[in-house]
């Protein structure tokens, strides 16, 4: 399986949508601890995606794929986050 790019890219498609359907359930029950937890698990994966610049290039032309449709000129990993909310950008997620 590592040697084959398009199996892991793959394979980071379905973990991504299974974490935020997951992520989108707790939120709509209230589950901010089991929200975050979820959100701090897909920061890593987003994380993970500079270490893969391989993985990333396949999946720059499946966005819509993981929920982000907009262009920031970010890498993939960074768009991922601040698309998805967990990373809020320089500013906003100060005092937390």
């Amino acid at each position: 399986m590592r040697a084959d790019p398009a199996r892991r890219a793959d394979q980071f498609v379905e973990r991504w949508s299974k974490l935020q359907k997951q992520s989108d359930r707790a939120y709509t029950v209230g589950d901010i601890a089991g929200r975050k937890a979820i959100q701090s698990e897909m920061a890593g994966m987003a994380k993970s995606l500079e270490r893969d610049p391989q993985i990333q290039s396949i999946l720059a032309g499946r966005k819509a794929q993981l929920g982000t449709t907009i262009d920031t000129g970010r890498p993939l990993g960074a768009e991922l986050a601040f698309n998805h909310g967990i990373d809020l950008g320089r500013g906003r997620g100060l005092g937390r």
